[in-house]
């Protein structure tokens, strides 16, 4: 029975500051179900779902306190048109949620802006999990040349954490690049894919966003983890208050 319909969570309660800042909420609690798969992943704050191609819907499942997750696994991936002023900025962008893995077997996406099924024109942006649970960030300059940046610490396995990339060029090179792990900015070690370069604005792109999979045959190992209940996508940089406001709900 699909879950879609009147009901709609408020997007922010009190903190009315962060409407400027997210872009878009990808919301499970709105979002139809179909022989306990996610048919689609809607958007409270724009006309703009989340697609699951039906054989590759990742499994509803529930979290802890109740509230609806997403169990990726196989080829599971849910593609969402990229738009400019939701989520495809260049200059400032960003991604927030919550995240529980297992024991990663080979470095997996998350969520991608770049090649793959289905997905974008280019190489943009990208958050993913490797096999020793930390995490990477890649940002590109052009085709395959970019910045990746891996976490010191790992995710603890079996346990939710509220994770958010944050992108902003405005800091100029690979100080664009920050990782959260429950509101805390994280250390790491940056390292060049192709011929690397200064991360500047990140590269124009069409197609889709990618949450799950990418079958890019680099970064396509398949994603065993739960995601939600939602997706964040972000056009400005938290404060610390704003990013336990939405950690918190």
């Amino acid at each position: 029975m699909g879950m879609r319909g009147s009901f709609r969570p408020a997007p922010f309660g009190a903190n009315q500051g962060l409407a400027g800042k997210v872009s878009a909420i990808l919301d499970l609690s709105a979002s139809a179900q179909s022989g306990g798969e996610w048919a689609n992943w809607v958007d409270l704050l724009n006309d703009n779902p989340g697609v699951i191609n039906a054989a590759r819907r990742p499994a509803v499942t529930a979290s802890g306190n109740g509230l609806p997750t997403a169990t990726f696994a196989t080829n599971d991936c849910v593609s969402v048109p990229l738009v400019a002023a939701i989520n495809n900025q260049v200059t400032k962008c960003g991604w927030a949620f919550h995240l529980k893995v297992g024991n990663i077997a080979a470095t997996s996406a998350l969520i991608a802006i770049g090649t793959g099924t289905g997905g974008a024109s280019a190489l943009k942006l990208r958050l993913l999990v490797t096999s020793n649970e930390t995490l990477r960030a890649d940002s590109y300059i052009s085709g395959g040349n970019g910045r990746l940046f891996t976490t010191t610490a790992a995710l603890t396995q079996n346990a939710t954490t509220w994770v958010r990339l944050e992108y902003d060029s405005s800091r100029g090179g690979d100080p664009n690049i920050r990782v959260y792990f429950d509101t805390v900015n994280q250390a790491g070690t940056f390292s060049d894919s192709g011929a690397g370069g200064t991360l500047t604005t990140l590269p124009v792109v069409t197609g889709n966003l990618l949450i799950g999979n990418i079958n890019d045959g680099v970064a396509s190992a398949p994603l065993d983890g739960i995601i939600g209940p939602r997706i964040y996508c972000l056009r400005e940089n938290l404060t610390l208050a704003e990013d336990t406001a939405l950690m918190n709900f």
